[in-house]
């Protein structure tokens, strides 16, 4: 097992909201539309805690929308 497979078995713990948890099952919430930008940010920045991203590979939160 090399180093990258161990890096993907280990567990990260986000905290969600209901709702945030509720929108990346795809749930739509057509009054707030930021529910499931803010969940997918916070499980980013989980992984980014784990793995090395390179700047290249970042999302413009700000284009979501």
């Amino acid at each position: 097992m090399n180093a990258q497979d161990k890096t993907r078995m280990d567990k990260v713990t986000v905290e969600l909201t209901f709702d945030e948890a509720l929108a990346l099952t795809g749930v739509r919430f057509g009054q707030d539309r930021q529910i499931g930008t803010t969940a997918r940010q916070k499980i980013r920045a989980a992984c980014q805690k784990t793995i090395d991203f390179s700047p290249a590979d970042g999302v413009d939160y700000e284009q979501l929308n």
